[in-house]
């Protein structure tokens, strides 16, 4: 009687088994990396040896049942397709019951005898037929599901528009959606007794003991090089401004942590406006790691809370896209204003004692004066509502920013517009004289 044994695999043993072999329970340790290599060595081994035992009893059943299987061993012999055989032997005399036409492109392949019944004939060219357009009468003949010829032919290509033209292109809604952005921009007012959170406070800085215009001019310029690094939009750019604005109206801040202040906001933002926002590891990796994810996450509840979530505030880039669509603005003087308006965002002060339609109707105003172009039209004035009389205080700090802006020390925003995405407005130069 053949005996056996069966392999078992002691690792998944309880302790009682393992104090019975004799080995003394160690005390488990964390592997690191170079350990944890050896040990894959040392485990493959172990494998190979329990393979080569199984292997070395299986090769020892297998041998018994071959000698029992050599002494009671049966000749048999293999069926052979005698038609088949006769074809093959047809096709060698190339002498086959097929039709002539057959045969010859048997002899026209020359291909030898063993593969020659193996061989399938070309398929014959398709020869098309010009069908009628299937929106033709219908007595023709033609079937419902032909091709029609005229379809394939491209048509020319339109001019795609952005998701704010499509957003905008429709005019039974245009005027109500202007008119709730324009309420929407007032909601600073007193109501009830108590001031609202949606709009920051004209000369807050000069409530923050530690900060100052200019590390908040750092810290704009900052982030729009963040913006372009990870290929934000630009509505993220404006929306995280106004979200640090109205929270420094709010809380003091210590210098250390403004950038702190900036880098959640910008997040905030980046979840409210992208559709692949970049994860809170990025933000964390941009400031250098200076602070933990623990740190923006908990800056990130601090303004969430600050500004009662409140995040759906107009902006000036919401504006100036709205009156561009209305009045089918070109590209470059858009892309100019947005430039001009973009510049703004470095300053609080004095911009922002305006609100943001008015900023944009200057910001316009301005564009089309530096292109040579008619500053204000009828048609301006009935899409925003102001005349160029109203936005004369606005046109004059924006002309001073824009003089002034090769001698800043943040260059973010002129090197962004510089690119061929933006008409390269940023290198146009102010026209003189001023228009305000």
């Amino acid at each position: 009687m053949a005996t056996f044994r069966i392999h078992q695999d002691q690792e998944n043993n309880g302790s009682d088994f393992k104090h019975a072999q004799g080995d003394p329970p160690q005390q488990q340790k964390r592997t690191v990396l170079g350990e944890l290599n050896k040990n894959t060595n040392r485990i493959f081994s172990q494998r190979q040896k329990q393979e080569s035992t199984v292997q070395d009893e299986n090769i020892g059943a297998k041998q018994k049942y071959c000698v029992s299987q050599a002494v009671q061993k049966v000749p048999f012999k293999i069926h052979e397709d005698k038609l088949a055989k006769e074809k093959t032997v047809v096709l060698r005399d190339s002498k086959p019951h097929t039709s002539d036409a057959a045969s010859s492109k048997t002899r026209q392949l020359d291909l030898p005898a063993s593969i020659t019944n193996l061989h399938r004939p070309p398929l014959q060219d398709i020869k098309l037929q010009e069908k009628p357009d299937i929106y033709e009468d219908d007595s023709a003949g033609c079937s419902p599901m032909s091709l029609d010829k005229s379809i394939v032919s491209t048509p020319p290509r339109e001019k795609t528009k952005t998701a704010q033209d499509l957003l905008l292109d429709v005019d039974e809604y245009r005027e109500e959606i202007y008119q709730y952005l324009r309420e929407a921009e007032h909601l600073c007012e007193y109501i009830d007794g108590l001031q609202t959170r949606h709009r920051p406070k004209p000369g807050y800085m000069r409530k923050q003991p530690d900060i100052t215009y200019s590390m908040r001019s750092i810290l704009v310029d900052w982030l729009v090089e963040v913006a372009e690094e990870y290929k934000l939009q630009t509505e993220t750019l404006y929306l995280a401004v106004s979200y640090i604005d109205r929270f420094l109206s709010f809380m003091s801040v210590v210098r250390a942590k403004l950038q702190l202040v900036g880098t959640a906001a910008m997040f905030i933002a980046a979840k409210y406006e992208e559709i692949y926002p970049p994860d809170v590891g990025e933000f964390v990796y941009i400031t250098d790691d200076t602070y933990t994810k623990k740190q923006v996450l908990r800056m990130e509840h601090l303004i969430l809370k600050v500004l009662a979530f409140d995040l759906s505030v107009p902006t000036i880039l919401s504006f100036i896209t709205n009156f561009a669509v209305s009045t089918d603005l070109p590209d470059t003087t858009m892309f100019l204003a947005m430039y001009l308006s973009e510049l703004s965002l470095l300053e609080a002060d004095p911009y922002l004692q305006f609100v943001p339609s008015e900023m944009a109707a200057a910001s316009i105003a301005l564009a089309q004066h530096t292109l040579d172009q008619e500053v204000w039209s009828q048609e301006l004035e009935d899409a925003t509502g102001y005349k160029i009389e109203d936005l004369k205080q606005c046109i004059h700090h924006l002309n001073l920013t824009y003089s002034n802006a090769t001698t800043y020390p943040q260059q973010a925003i002129r090197e962004k517009y510089k690119g061929n995405r933006w008409h390269n407005v940023s290198l146009l130069t102010p026209r003189t004289p001023p228009l305000c």
